[in-house]
């Protein structure tokens, strides 16, 4: 399916979706993104701390989500940026961190900020 169909797609409009990542100006730029095709998206910026664990626990908390987005900075997924130890670390405590509290939503990673779209439809399409 192509970004086109994939815009127009009336299935869109039902999902409820978490995406987060480490960069704010990314966060902006994808939430809008997702909004303008008519999903309902929440964006969110985490820290790799225990703060950055509770804003996700909040956000987790406070609506059902279909699908959580894991930006490529913190999965892995960047092949410009490979996965150190620290970032390995990180991705698998938010992992668990959905496990636990969003245990039906479906895990949603992303190779870069131009795939958020396509990669939730492909995963919850």
């Amino acid at each position: 399916m192509s970004t086109p169909e994939v815009l127009k797609s009336a299935v869109l409009t039902q999902w409820r979706v978490l995406g987060f990542g480490k960069h704010p100006e990314i966060g902006a730029a994808v939430q809008e993104r997702l909004r303008e095709a008519g999903l309902a998206a929440t964006i969110v910026v985490l820290t790799d701390d225990e703060a950055g664990d509770a804003r996700l626990i909040k956000e987790l908390g406070e609506v059902e989500y279909d699908g959580v987005v894991i930006g490529s900075f913190i999965s892995g997924q960047d092949p410009q940026l490979p996965p150190t130890e620290e970032t390995t670390l990180w991705f698998n405590r938010v992992l668990n961190i959905i496990h636990a509290h969003a245990p039906t939503a479906q895990i949603i990673l992303v190779r870069n900020p131009g795939d958020a779209l396509p990669a939730i439809s492909r995963v919850l399409g």
